[in-house]
């Protein structure tokens, strides 16, 4: 079928203009051109866009608030409570519960996803095997990457490091750590650059998730980054820590960041909900400061759901508009602005994160979606419902 949009608002384009699926095919039309359409439909301006990209899940983990439960809602007993069931975890109960999730983010309007897979001795690959066959299921709809991480820490245990490694080798697309969890987060960031070398793959690290602000395992990463030569190629995210820093070392980090070309992912609902915990007074909101990082630094800087109803949030409806909006709250990002910068932190940056053009092109296969909105922020305040057009 063959369908014309008219005056469809393109935000990475960042134009008005017609577009079409033809042959299920993206087509520009021009005048005096013999194309018959089966629909016309004039969105008078509505925002027509590729889809969310939702660039840090743990889609091994989702949906198991009814059975594993978090006393105090703190990140330490989150990890504690979730190795014992990890480990009793079959490949049929992770297919079960993580295409439940992909199956909520694609009714609203997500189409690329990078979930993070616990990997260790415990739970060997049963939840990347899953995930495996759900990337190949939803590949025609839906990208999804797979990151091998080791939650358990592998700087004091070979035998998660093993694992890891057979994970890459299964063909996980990237390498993920966790250096502040480890007693030498500089031996644990050499390991995993190890790895990624090895298989040639992009590193996602959890960095410094916690209300420390002595916690600086990003410039050891910074620096690494730099010595092995992979510029451009290494994603930090949660960077907590920095929430309970002066300015002035915020400051001082920043540009290490930048120098070493490294792309920050906020997880701001999460981030929310497990950090300051132990503040009694003046509590800390625990969100990296990512006003400051994109709009004065121009580092790279995506905003995803990271937890989805698990031991560590057990809220999430695998909307990103929804994540952006608590974003707003969190992060005091209502100001001019800051509502278009947050769209672009569920679209356009995690999409080049992800290696993808968010922009159309003429004949490429493109999700074709349609927001119930006529600019980036109304969507957001709106909650906009997504459609598809072709259906």
């Amino acid at each position: 079928m063959n369908v014309l949009l008219k005056n469809a608002y393109l935000p990475a384009n960042q134009c008005v203009r017609d577009i079409a699926s033809v042959e299920g095919k993206i087509h520009f039309p021009v005048p005096g051109e013999a194309v018959t359409y089966d629909r016309i439909t004039d969105l008078e301006g509505k925002i027509v866009f590729k889809g969310f990209a939702d660039i840090h899940t743990h889609l091994d983990k989702t949906m198991v608030t009814d059975k594993v439960k978090n006393r105090s809602g703190t990140l330490s007993e989150a990890i504690r409570i979730m190795g014992p069931y990890k480990a009793s975890m079959t490949e049929e109960d992770v297919l079960e519960r993580a295409e439940k999730t992909i199956r909520m983010a694609y009714s609203n309007g997500t189409r690329y996803i990078r979930t993070h897979i616990d990997v260790d001795k415990a739970i060997g690959l049963t939840s990347v095997r899953a995930l495996k066959k759900l990337r190949e299921k939803y590949r025609d709809v839906l990208k999804l990457e797979l990151v091998a991480f080791p939650q358990e820490g592998i700087a004091e245990d070979p035998a998660n490091y093993a694992a890891l490694d057979e994970a890459l080798a299964a063909g996980c697309d990237l390498v993920g750590g966790i250096p502040a969890n480890e007693k030498d987060p500089a031996k644990h960031i050499r390991m995993i650059f190890d790895l990624a070398k090895k298989y040639d793959v992009d590193v996602d690290m959890h960095i410094d998730e916690n209300d420390d602000p002595s916690s600086k395992t990003i410039l050891e990463l910074a620096k690494q980054t730099v010595q092995n030569g992979y510029e451009g190629r290494v994603f930090a995210g949660h960077l907590c820590s920095m929430a309970s820093m002066d300015p002035k070392e915020v400051n001082a980090i920043l540009p290490e960041v930048k120098k070493a070309g490294i792309q920050v992912i906020s997880l701001p609902s999460t981030n929310l909900y497990l950090e300051g915990r132990g503040d009694t007074a003046r509590v800390r909101r625990g969100i990296a400061p990512i006003k400051k990082i994109y709009r004065e630094t121009g580092i790279p800087t995506a905003i995803a759901s990271d937890n989805i109803r698990d031991p560590f949030n057990p809220f999430g409806n695998g909307n990103p508009l929804e994540t952006a909006l608590i974003t707003a709250h969190g992060c005091h990002m209502g100001g001019v602005g800051d509502l278009e910068d947050l769209f672009d932190m569920i679209h356009s940056i995690p999409m080049k994160m992800m290696g993808l053009h968010p922009e159309y092109s003429e004949g490429e296969s493109a999700p074709l979606l349609v927001l119930d909105a006529w600019k980036k922020d109304e969507a957001i305040i709106s909650q906009s419902i997504v459609l598809d057009p072709l259906k």
